[in-house]
């Protein structure tokens, strides 16, 4: 009896040595893979069609934290590999009990113009940096660079800045004389397409490439009666969804600047002008602790100022779908701070409207962004 019992002691003794390696090597991987994702890569789902042609929906992007160095995180109490909430419920996995200050570690090098970068969005100001949504979009602007919209096209100290990209896309009405399938729009590359229900206006509202607008309307002529690009939006109106948000810029998505990025160092007066253009900047993400802007008077700790020296570099992003995309032609510069890491590969992707094996893009599988 006495042999049976040690037996089973050292059973029960086995069974719990093994459950506690087993918890132990969880929760060692856990750190460690939590470590690696903040330090080096991560790996983001596409939710939208606002970077058509270059990404699509339900694109698997592998992000590089190297490229631009890792962010240290402003709130270190998290459930490891989760963001904002618990997968599959509403639940925070966070407590913001213990707020750090951010710091940037070394990288391969600065953002470049035309990168395509993930970023935490600066609207969402009531949340920690880090725990922000995640958005990805082209990096159009630098620190320092003047940008305006003419016409929808987009320059950059006065140098026309999107004839390197072959993937910017605009909303078209496509005008015909009968309905097309759906494959004949998968076989053309446009993912996002509706039939007009406007009487006596028959056809299709798409997003396409300009190559692609030009090439529907020569293939089919006899079908196809025009591919027109959708009207400039036009107003000297304001219009308050569009930066600066002031009724003193009648600014538009299609016409909008000049408009200069503000960099690391650079030194603007403080008048009405610059406290429309830059005030918000200077009250939410300069860092500085008591900020007091009136209409063309600003004070910093109680203390009147009449020039200010910004203490971090912005950028100014853009979706390549330009005329379906939120981006800083409506939420303004994308802080220094902000910014998570490059985008360099489509690891997978998956139609969500398609199941199952027939929902994989398989010639997407390992696409380089560009």
């Amino acid at each position: 009896m006495k042999n049976l019992d040690h037996k089973k002691k050292q059973r029960a003794q086995t069974t719990i040595n093994t459950i506690r390696e087993w918890i132990y090597s969880i929760v060692f991987a856990a750190i460690a893979v939590t470590f690696i994702r903040w330090l080096t890569v991560g790996l983001y789902v596409i939710p939208s069609g606002s970077m058509e042609q270059t990404l699509l929906t339900g694109d698997f992007v592998f992000v590089s934290k190297l490229h631009y160095g890792a962010c240290t995180p402003v709130t270190p109490l998290q459930i490891p590999m989760t963001h904002r909430t618990i997968p599959g419920t509403r639940l925070k996995s966070y407590l913001n009990w213990i707020q750090l200050p951010q710091y940037r570690l070394p990288g391969l090098g600065d953002v470049k113009r035309n990168d395509v970068v993930v970023f935490n969005t600066p609207e969402e100001r009531d949340m920690p940096v880090d725990l922000r949504q995640y958005w990805i979009k082209r990096c159009v602007a630098l620190p320092g660079d003047v940008l305006y919209i003419k016409h929808k096209k987009l320059y950059v100290n006065d140098v026309p800045a999107d004839m390197a990209i072959n993937t910017i896309q605009y909303k078209y009405f496509m005008k015909t004389n009968r309905v097309f399938p759906h494959a004949f729009f998968e076989r053309a590359g446009i993912k996002q397409f509706t039939l007009s229900t406007v009487p006596d206006h028959k056809g299709y509202v798409i997003y396409t490439t300009s190559e692609k607008a030009n090439q529907l309307q020569s293939v089919l002529a006899s079908s196809i009666q025009s591919v027109e690009p959708e009207e400039v939006v036009i107003s000297d109106d304001y219009q308050p969804k569009v930066y600066p948000w002031d009724p003193s810029y009648a600014w538009t998505k299609d016409n909008f600047g000049p408009l200069t990025v503000p960099k690391k160092g650079m030194t603007i007066p403080i008048n009405k002008t610059n406290l429309i253009l830059y005030g918000y900047l200077i009250q939410h993400f300069e860092g500085n602790k008591e900020v007091q802007c009136a209409a063309s008077s600003c004070w910093i700790d109680g203390k009147p100022v009449e020039h200010y020296t910004f203490s971090r570099d912005y950028y100014f992003v853009m979706g390549d779908n330009r005329d379906q995309s939120r981006d800083s032609r409506f939420i303004g510069f994308v802080p220094e701070d902000h910014i998570v890491g490059k985008a360099v590969l489509v690891l997978a992707s998956s139609d969500i409207k398609k199941g199952g094996l027939g929902g994989m893009r398989w010639n997407r599988l390992f696409h380089s962004i560009r």
